[in-house]
């Protein structure tokens, strides 16, 4: 079974749950849903569309009511108000006769999207309810770069030798971006280093003239440091962040072996987990 399709099991589980445990009176009676009332299942979204990527995203709607055909409203606003223009929505959500849940498809203008920046888009359902679901969710829209191949290499991890006994290498690609060519990206990090403790989507983004100096996208913590996550999932902390020092006598590029150096310690949730060790990336 699907995550995504448990997930709406538990939501309608506990929707079912609520309505039965309500009451209006000492007799206990049941909560009279409608079928008009609809909510979301989670309160904010994310979307980094790249050129391979639809222009929408399509959110679930779900009701406390499967009976009857029914329409509720739908409005959205955009963060930016320059913005409002770019995104469109229907005005309104259809549920067919017997359906627990439908979608909205949002749509927008990649041309009007700046890339790299975040554009957030409020979501309104037009329902009144008096359960203790959201009828608004936020979704965050990002255009991504256009990412090409520049160099491939070979990627050795010290900080995953604090779990695994050695030192782990796997072949990684560096990639650079066709509308900035001096931002770079090791897409899908530890996820290729094929652990089964790992997912997808965790990159590394700095900038990088060819000289020794690379500069982080992350923002510089109190500390000087950045924290960048690793797509390795610890068993029993969560995910797994790379604490790097950017100086340039810790973190670098040399050109003579062709070898970035990222000096780090691994962080979870609850502080410091691995002592600082060097991370490296040989061009090949």
């Amino acid at each position: 079974m699907k995550m995504n399709d448990m997930k709406k099991i538990n939501t309608l589980f506990l929707l079912t749950a609520f309505i039965l445990a309500s009451c209006s009176d000492p007799e206990m009676n049941t909560y009279p849903a409608r079928s008009d009332e609809a909510f979301f299942e989670e309160t904010e979204y994310n979307y980094v569309v790249s050129a391979d990527l639809e222009d929408f995203y399509t959110i679930e709607v779900v009701r406390a009511n499967p009976a009857g055909k029914t329409s509720v409203g739908v409005e959205i606003e955009v963060e930016n108000p320059e913005l409002q223009s770019a995104f469109t929505a229907p005005q309104s959500v259809e549920f067919t006769d017997g359906e627990y849940a439908s979608s909205i498809k949002v749509s927008f203008d990649r041309a009007k999207l700046t890339i790299g920046v975040e554009n957030t888009v409020t979501v309104k359902l037009l329902s009144e309810t008096d359960l203790p679901y959201d009828t608004e969710c936020t979704l965050t829209v990002l255009r991504d770069y256009t990412w090409q191949e520049y160099a491939n290499g070979t990627y050795t991890s010290g900080l995953l030798a604090a779990f695994f006994g050695n030192r782990i290498s796997w072949k990684q690609t560096l990639e650079v971006a066709k509308e900035n060519s001096n931002l770079y990206r090791i897409a899908d990090l530890y996820h290729n280093a094929g652990t089964k403790y790992s997912k997808a989507g965790c990159n590394m983004t700095f900038t990088w003239d060819g000289s020794e100096t690379i500069t982080f996208t992350n923002p510089v913590d109190k500390n000087g440091c950045v924290q960048v996550p690793s797509g390795f999932e610890h068993p029993s902390y969560g995910m797994f962040y790379m604490y790097i020092d950017p100086s340039p006598s810790y973190t670098n590029y040399n050109s003579a072996n062709k070898t970035f150096t990222f000096n780090c310690c691994g962080l979870v949730s609850l502080g410091q987990l691995t002592n600082w060790s060097d991370d490296t990336f040989v061009l090949e």
